[in-house]
């Protein structure tokens, strides 16, 4: 998979894009915590949800897929922000591969 060049706008705007929908990601991994009693259930129903995501925005890598999954489908781990550490292990590594940040 070609990417674009890191100057260009397009590029910034996917970037950016990713980084609001891993956000989203995090935020509703999160929301078991409002659910009591539900919460399992919640998060067995998420947590391939967002494994899938994630493996589909960060270049079908199924090492963050399945940390993302076991990081929602473990207790006490919902707080730990995964996608978004994924989206930013992504992009550290792809401009550092190219040279350009």
């Amino acid at each position: 998979m070609s990417h674009p060049v890191h100057h260009s706008k397009k590029y910034k705007e996917i970037k950016n894009l990713k980084l609001l929908v891993s956000i989203l990601i995090d935020l509703m991994g999160m929301l078991s915590y409002l659910i009591p009693g539900a919460a399992e259930l919640f998060d067995a129903v998420w947590a391939p949800i967002s494994a899938v995501l994630v493996y589909y925005m960060f270049g079908r890598k199924l090492s963050w897929a399945s940390f993302t999954f076991l990081e929602e489908l473990l207790p006490f781990t919902d707080v730990v922000p995964s996608a978004t550490i994924a989206w930013y292990v992504y992009y550290q590594k792809m401009e550092k591969k190219t040279g350009q940040h």
